[in-house]
């Protein structure tokens, strides 16, 4: 018999067979529910039990993976997601797939009780929502978004389900949950930072302590008054650009002094619109149209925000003589991550190091739906959701170390 794989050799070989599965120009495409989903799926259940590991999908078609001899019994488990944004990076999910698989290989020889997933459909572009996979598992799917056609196909993710081998019935609002959920007690998930800070300060990992919490503004609209750019006098403008610019002046000193009392938050103004039909650069703007994304892990800063906001916009329009509607906010409660898991992380880390997430992940969705959950970020440079993700295995080891080591302090 062969000596099993290392941990570096399984990780680099699956990273490689995913990207080959599901390659698209210099990034990769897995569409939630798709062909390319499920290739790599298939590839991962086979080397699974290659690895002495037992293999099924639940009828979400979520793969789950375990040592022999664990049944039915409650245990933690560990993944991620296996499908892709359109021309996405190839580690963006799939490298806490491998992981999970790592772990449950971990698990098999030292006689531990630990299940591995892959979780299908957690990008939102497919399909207009996230953690699709996860939330079918949960039963909380509705009718109108098993209806919702996938961009690419045209066909409703019901109709892919179907393809791919799940039951659309069992992710059925109001169905219990699947039990493999019912039987997982913890998740643990390793995932690349989508951000830049654990490159800049050289750090190979760091424990997650939250996934942030937000209020977009998605469809703000400041209402001034055309008029011609050379002919205005300031005190006369009804110039609602320059109030934009204010109000984002503003916030942006606003977060600066957070940052310096030690405050969580990141603030983004993704969108600013002038009607290009009628904008020329000697013409001052009857209206600008912008969006608003206010993220933090500490629900007092984002309620102190939304609470300012409408007042200082006030404040500034009839100043300027200008009118705000910052329409309606959309609002996400920050999710906390198991504090003694994110401590073993981080004590077990090459130098100990605390991050929260900016962006959603599966173990947010599980802590929202009653199950703890932990996280290790392993740094990638060049962001995430493009063909560029790099992730260095000897800083994906150091992370998977140290949530192997944070699992057996777990019990």
């Amino acid at each position: 018999m062969p000596a099993p794989a290392s941990d570096a050799a399984l990780a680099a070989h699956l990273l490689a067979l995913f990207r080959q599965l599901s390659a698209d120009g210099e990034g990769v495409t897995r569409p939630a529910y798709g062909a390319a989903e499920g290739a790599c799926l298939d590839v991962l259940a086979g080397i699974a039990r290659a690895e002495g590991l037992e293999a099924w999908p639940d009828a979400a078609g979520n793969l789950w993976m375990q040592p022999p001899g664990l049944g039915e019994a409650p245990a933690p488990a560990c993944g991620s997601h296996m499908d892709s944004v359109p021309q996405g990076g190839n580690f963006d999910g799939a490298a806490g797939v491998v992981a999970g698989l790592l772990c449950a290989r971990q698990a098999l020889r030292e006689g531990r009780r630990l299940r591995a997933v892959a979780l299908r459909g957690e990008e939102s572009p497919w399909f207009g929502a996230p953690h699709v996979g996860l939330r079918a598992a949960f039963g909380a799917l509705g009718a109108a978004e098993l209806a919702i056609p996938r961009r690419d196909s045209g066909r409703t993710l019901a109709e892919h389900m179907r393809e791919q081998g799940a039951d659309p019935a069992a992710a059925g609002r109001g169905a219990p949950p699947l039990p493999e959920l019912r039987r997982t007690n913890f998740f643990w998930e390793l995932h690349i930072e989508q951000g830049p800070v654990l490159v800049d300060r050289g750090l190979p990992a760091a424990a997650v302590s939250a996934v942030r919490g937000h209020v977009r503004y998605p469809g703000a609209l400041c209402q001034g008054e055309a008029g011609h750019s050379g002919a205005v006098p300031r005190h006369l403008r009804r110039d609602p650009a320059l109030a934009v610019a204010e109000l984002l002046h503003e916030l942006d000193t606003l977060w600066g002094r957070a940052l310096q009392e030690g405050a969580d938050l990141v603030l983004t103004a993704g969108q600013l619109w002038i009607d290009p039909a009628s904008a020329t650069a000697t013409r001052i703007p009857d209206a600008v149209r912008f969006s608003l994304d206010l993220r933090s892990a500490q629900p007092a800063v984002l309620a102190e925000l939304a609470a300012l906001l409408p007042r200082r916009a006030a404040e500034i329009g009839a100043r300027r003589g200008v009118r705000f509607d910052l329409g309606q906010a959309v609002r996400a409660a920050p999710v906390l991550l198991d504090e003694a898991a994110r401590a073993a992380i981080e004590a077990a880390l090459p130098e100990p190091v605390t991050l929260a997430s900016g962006a959603g992940h599966d173990a947010a969705e599980f802590v929202r739906r009653g199950t703890p959950a932990a996280m290790v970020f392993i740094r990638n440079r060049n962001g995430s959701h493009n063909p560029a993700e790099a992730m260095e295995m000897e800083d994906f080891l150091a992370g998977l170390a140290a949530m192997q080591q944070a699992i057996r302090a777990a019990g």
